[in-house]
């Protein structure tokens, strides 16, 4: 019976693999738009660090959705192969550039700290 129903689809194996991948696709953008306007909003950006966070952030949300695009264009693994090695070495570069930035900040304020000078308790 179950088989019945199945060919009474008239679909091809490669039409529902096309239909999934459009819904997943869909779906994938959906949840990245939501990311992007939960970091949009935040108030953590009033900061410089806050700032540097939620630039971060968009990036890797960019980078993500590209990904999501180019992998739902593959159509076999030699395909995805190459793809999943450009989103890992565009990640491992970010990640290197965010450590660089969040540092730099991080350095700047401990300087601002302990150059500040200190304050007498006038109690």
């Amino acid at each position: 019976m179950a088989n019945e129903k199945m060919t009474d689809w008239n679909v091809t194996l490669d039409q529902f693999v096309g239909l999934v991948r459009e819904e997943v696709l869909k779906s994938v953008n959906q949840y990245l738009d939501f990311l992007q306007k939960t970091i949009s909003s935040h108030p953590m950006g009033e900061t410089e660090l806050g700032g540097k966070a939620k630039a971060s952030a968009q990036k890797n949300i960019a980078i993500a959705r590209d990904y999501a695009h180019k992998l739902s264009q593959a159509k076999d693994l030699m395909e995805v192969v190459p793809i999943q090695a450009e989103f890992m070495q565009s990640q491992l570069a970010l990640f290197g550039e965010q450590i660089k930035s969040l540092g730099e900040t991080y350095t700047q304020a401990a300087a601002e700290v302990l150059n500040a000078p200190l304050r007498k308790n006038t109690d």
